[in-house]
């Protein structure tokens, strides 16, 4: 595990997310740390190995962000111990409630991923995840914040970064969420760090929220049965994800996988349940029907070179997730899946409409549009 210890100062210049005394209005040091997903569990789910390749990686997936929690409330109760007021931060599904429009912008309460690169946790990769030396883009942050004054840590330099911006996340992004050529960049305490600029994050909202999966070369999909054809521009994307919010996709299960989170002992830890029950969205993800589709332009990336190529590989062989009209979903080629939508043997769970339905996606294509006019929607 990574740990990196970051200050008010060291932090200085960065967004609003940035400011550890939304948590804690004492805080003056954020402790930061990776915590690794397990990698053997991460090509069967690239590669929709049947039938544990996803729910073997889902379990994984979930007790990690779990543990990280665990560890940060632990750390925290240390330190209240030796009378420095601490708190664990929430590090996913809990965001900022008093920024307009939090429901779409999803703020964190801390920007986890810019305090583990400032604190040298791991570096910022093309597609903005941090990167650990040894483990690439596989691992979860946490964090607690404290009034203790603990000496800050620097970055790594940038010549010692496991990313190589060989850029393969921007083509594992079905809808296309990075660019390719631009970059964005925060200043920190003097520390610039850059990465990719971000496209419209309703592609993002549409493909890792599972209601669509197919990607834009028609090749291959994510876990998510959805097959909708890929936004071109900015406005296409705002109206694909307000047509895909108001018809979500209703099975993501394929038929004869197996595997559940019911599996997952850690759910029933009592500091994890401390965890799921912090928020509304907490709650309703980590119960026994949590499921993933996507994450792949984190999963992909191994820090490694040629790994990281065979990741992309397997991903993109992986076949397509596709439901048939009577509703089974199943894994099959592109040609078989090209075949079954040409004979009209595939269900389009898009079709039906209604002026409700109509009403909703004017409202959520509105708030899209206002969200990419404001220079304060930051990526992070």
């Amino acid at each position: 595990m990574s740990v990196g210890f970051s200050t008010k100062k060291t932090l200085e210049g960065g967004p609003p997310t940035t400011d550890m005394t939304y948590i804690l209005p004492e805080a003056e040091t954020a402790i930061c740390f990776a915590v690794p997903l397990e990698k053997s569990k991460i090509r069967p789910y690239l590669g929709k190995e049947h039938p544990r390749g996803r729910f073997d990686h889902v379990i994984d997936n979930g007790d990690v962000y779990l543990k990280a929690y665990k560890y940060a409330k632990v750390a925290a109760d240390f330190l209240e111990e030796k009378g420095y007021k601490s708190a664990p931060v929430i590090n996913n599904f809990k965001y900022r409630e008093d920024v307009p429009d939090w429901r779409t912008k999803l703020p964190p309460l801390l920007a986890l991923r810019l305090v583990a690169a400032r604190s040298g946790v791991g570096s910022i990769g093309w597609s903005g995840n941090i990167l650990v030396k040894g483990y690439g883009a596989a691992v979860l942050l946490g964090a607690l914040v404290t009034s203790a004054k603990l000496e800050p840590t620097d970055p790594i330099p940038p010549e010692e970064s496991p990313c190589d911006k060989c850029k393969l996340c921007v083509s594992v992004c079905a809808f296309r969420m990075f660019d390719k050529k631009e970059e964005d960049s925060y200043a920190l305490g003097g520390y610039t760090f850059s990465f990719s600029k971000r496209n419209n994050v309703s592609r993002c909202y549409a493909v890792c929220g599972g209601l669509s999966g197919l990607d834009k070369t028609r090749k291959w999909s994510t876990w998510s049965p959805g097959r909708t054809p890929y936004p071109e521009t900015e406005e296409d994307a705002d109206r694909t994800f307000a047509h895909l919010f108001t018809h979500p996709v209703k099975e993501l299960r394929i038929v004869g996988e197996e595997g559940s989170y019911a599996e997952s002992k850690l759910m029933h830890d009592k500091i994890a349940q401390e965890y799921i029950s912090s928020g509304d969205i907490a709650s309703n993800t980590f119960t026994e029907n949590f499921i993933l589709t996507c994450g792949n332009c984190q999963l992909i990336c191994s820090g490694d070179q040629d790994e990281t190529a065979e990741n992309y590989r397997i991903l993109t062989n992986s076949g397509c997730v596709v439901t048939k009209q009577n509703g089974d979903n199943l894994i099959l080629s592109k040609e078989e899946a090209d075949e079954l939508e040409k004979a009209g043997e595939i269900a389009n769970p898009y079709v039906e409409t209604s002026e409700r339905r109509q009403y909703v996606e004017k409202i959520v294509t509105d708030i899209f549009k206002r969200l990419r006019k404001e220079q304060s929607d930051a990526p992070f």
